[in-house]
């Protein structure tokens, strides 16, 4: 080996080796003595020094003279030690070189399930109706927003979509009153049909009314309780950039669970068309079928408008609905809103005389509301209040006075996932 390569071999192996351990050092010596060359042999606990001279010249020292010139020697630990080290070095680049990133992993079908808000206009594969357009005989829909959230809104991994309780008060005031205590309660699992983008919405449904009616000849003749039992299948479409299609049918059992006849089923549909105008702009119409006795098809449709991300408009019959944002934090976002509602359903009733009939009640209601819109898809509620005007009661079978009960406030509270 060249005598300047073999030094410059020995210093890179010094370097390297400072970090590993003493073990390696053992294997490079200084050369502080005159060129001397240890042997490891050892006679009777003493070692044994020979100096060697280099052939053809003088001995060679080094030490505290001036002009002394520090030499190293290589030994087979070093040259191990410099020969791994290369060989990892270019194992290191090779495998460099050789890294194949990953497939991403596939999302199963539940968690790529995204369904969006009602109404929203930013993306019309969504539903296209602002919640709670259907009057009541119509499964109620309360598909909301998170605050700030465009694409998708209220989109949920895994097929539960949305769980739904909620709680209205009609009390009875003066003597001519009446009084309804409404619970309602819905789930709604998604599926594709045939794909995520035209999702199928299945939603079951129950709710009961307790009646609180004045006793005497004013009283109307209700039943104490009234039962709703429904599910709904809902169809999501886009058809084009700008136009989307919203479908649903709901079988359903009205009834005061007595008068068991065929006048407590009912089929309740909607069918719904939408087209995006503009980004903040979309216009919604269509009917809704209610299978009742006093409206059995009712047109519905209007604008939905956007101007802000703090405001939204929903003029939209027959639940139009004004909506503005007063707070937002990190957590939620809180909104106020005027709205409007028809209010009502049928019911197949036996009276207290034993005949069957079918009883029809419906109003008309101004309200004032609170909604708290989380920002991470998870509990939403709701209170509402206002005035409930135009009330009327009809019998469809027995020949019986049609009663006009009075005006009467509404509170609700709603809780959703």
């Amino acid at each position: 080996m060249v005598p300047g390569m073999r030094e410059f071999a020995s210093r890179c192996v010094i370097r390297m080796a400072r970090g590993v351990g003493r073990w390696f050092l053992v294997g490079v010596a200084p050369a502080s003595e005159p060129a001397l060359r240890t042997s490891g042999a050892r006679d009777g606990g003493a070692q044994v020094a020979r100096s060697e001279r280099r052939p053809g010249g003088p001995e060679r020292a080094s030490g505290d003279g001036a002009g002394a010139t520090p030499t190293f020697r290589l030994t087979w630990r070093a040259l191990l030690l410099l020969v791994l080290s290369l060989a990892f070095r270019a194992a290191a680049v090779r495998a460099d070189e050789a890294v194949v990133p990953l497939p991403p992993v596939e999302p199963s079908f539940f968690e790529r399930i995204r369904l969006a808000a009602l109404g929203d206009p930013q993306d019309l594969t969504e539903p296209l109706l602002p919640d709670d357009v259907a009057p009541p005989g119509q499964p109620r829909q309360e598909f909301e927003p998170p605050a700030g959230r465009k694409l998708p809104p209220g989109a949920k991994p895994g097929p539960l979509q949305q769980a739904i309780f909620t709680l209205t008060e009609l009390p009875r005031l003066g003597d001519d009153g009446l009084g309804l205590t409404t619970l309602d309660t819905s789930l709604t699992i998604g599926m594709p049909a045939p794909t995520v983008n035209s999702p199928l919405l299945i939603t079951p449904g129950f709710g009961t009314s307790f009646v609180d009616e004045v006793p005497g000849p004013m009283d109307p003749g209700l039943p104490a309780q009234l039962y709703d039992a429904w599910i709904q299948a809902r169809w999501l479409s886009k058809i084009g950039d700008r136009f989307g299609v919203d479908l649903a049918v709901a079988p359903g059992w009205y009834s005061d669970f007595v008068n068991d006849t065929a006048e407590a089923f009912r089929i309740t549909g909607h069918g719904f068309g939408a087209w995006e105008a503009s980004e903040n702009l979309r216009v919604v119409a269509g009917v809704i079928y209610l299978d009742r006795r006093d409206v059995n098809l009712l047109p519905a449709g209007g604008l939905l408008w956007t101007p802000a991300d703090d405001q939204r408009h929903e003029l939209i019959f027959p639940r139009p609905r004004l909506a503005w944002r007063v707070a937002e934090s990190r957590r939620a976002a809180q909104w106020v809103y005027l709205a409007g509602e028809f209010g009502g359903n049928q019911w197949a009733v036996r009276r207290d005389s034993g005949v069957n009939d079918v009883v029809v009640y419906h109003d008309y209601r101004l309200l004032v509301g609170w909604e708290r819109r989380p920002a991470d898809l998870g509990v939403n509620w709701r209170l509402e209040t206002g005035w409930v005007t135009g009330r009327l009661v009809e019998y469809y079978v027995t020949d019986t006075a049609d009663y006009r009960p009075g005006d009467t406030f509404l509170v609700r509270w709603g809780v959703w996932y």
